[in-house]
């Protein structure tokens, strides 16, 4: 019989320390044998060189997210706005953090290879697992399409990513599969910021979704005293919006 084991994922911090510290109080509550971080760690204006302290002090296990990546990318290959960003952050943050976070690997496998950790997918911080996006509405991603994005070891019982802003689970081929809610820029109208503890006990494994309140006014203020910000950011924080989510289409094989 596999040893008992909590994990407590958190994703997509996106540089609020207003969000992470509550978050990261609530995890260490918990007392999980394990921490993981989903990525997409920085990339925001909520103060993320204080969000970044407090990540780096969790010691958790870190996968890449696709905005780690663009730390460090080469402007022609960004938008204007994002352009503008990474300038910002390149005043905020140390160089070998952002070159550390934007070459984390892709996964990580943990509690003897039966759990898979990533943004994305286990291909790609890009991709996205168990949701896509058609530009209007977020839609569920069909068995065969979640299929396609896990190839995988045999001894995975569990994947977990972050990546689309939402909570979900699904069971498939006898595998859990989690999509961790956010810490910042959630999709569901509630403003709290998300984390998971997932915990396996007499060889079950169960998934808890939390959602913790922190002081979003505060982090707005943050965003309108400091220099070089992009306010547009501020609409996220404060009127979070809810995102049609379409799940007539999922089909599921037989």
């Amino acid at each position: 019989m596999a040893q008992d084991i909590s994990i407590a994922v958190l994703t997509d911090v996106h540089g609020n320390a207003f969000a992470a510290e509550e978050v990261i109080a609530d995890i260490r509550k918990a007392q999980p044998d394990i921490i993981v971080n989903l990525g997409d760690q920085v990339w925001g204006q909520a103060n993320p060189a204080a969000a970044l302290e407090l990540q780096l002090a969790l010691n958790a296990v870190e996968v890449r997210g696709n905005n780690d990546e663009r730390l460090i990318l080469p402007t022609h290959q960004l938008t204007p706005a994002h352009i503008r960003l990474q300038a910002w952050l390149a005043h905020q943050l140390p160089e070998r953090e952002r070159e550390r976070l934007a070459t984390l690997p892709l996964t990580a496998l943990l509690a003897e290879e039966s759990v898979l950790a990533a943004h994305g997918t286990p291909a790609s911080p890009w991709d996205s697992l168990l949701f896509t996006w058609d530009g209007q509405a977020f839609r569920q991603r069909s068995d065969h399409e979640v299929r396609e994005r896990l190839d995988i070891p045999s001894s995975v019982e569990v994947v977990v990513v972050g990546h689309m802003h939402r909570e979900e689970v699904r069971m498939l081929d006898g595998r859990l599969l989690i999509n961790v809610g956010p810490l910042s820029f959630q999709n569901d109208g509630d403003p709290r910021a998300r984390w998971a503890l997932l915990t396996r006990r007499n060889n079950a494994w169960s998934v808890r979704h939390r959602r913790v309140a922190f002081n979003y006014q505060a982090c707005a203020a943050w965003i309108r005293s400091a220099p070089g910000i992009d306010v547009s950011e501020l609409e996220l924080h404060l009127h979070p919006v809810t995102d049609p989510l379409l799940v007539e289409e999922v089909v599921t094989a037989p």
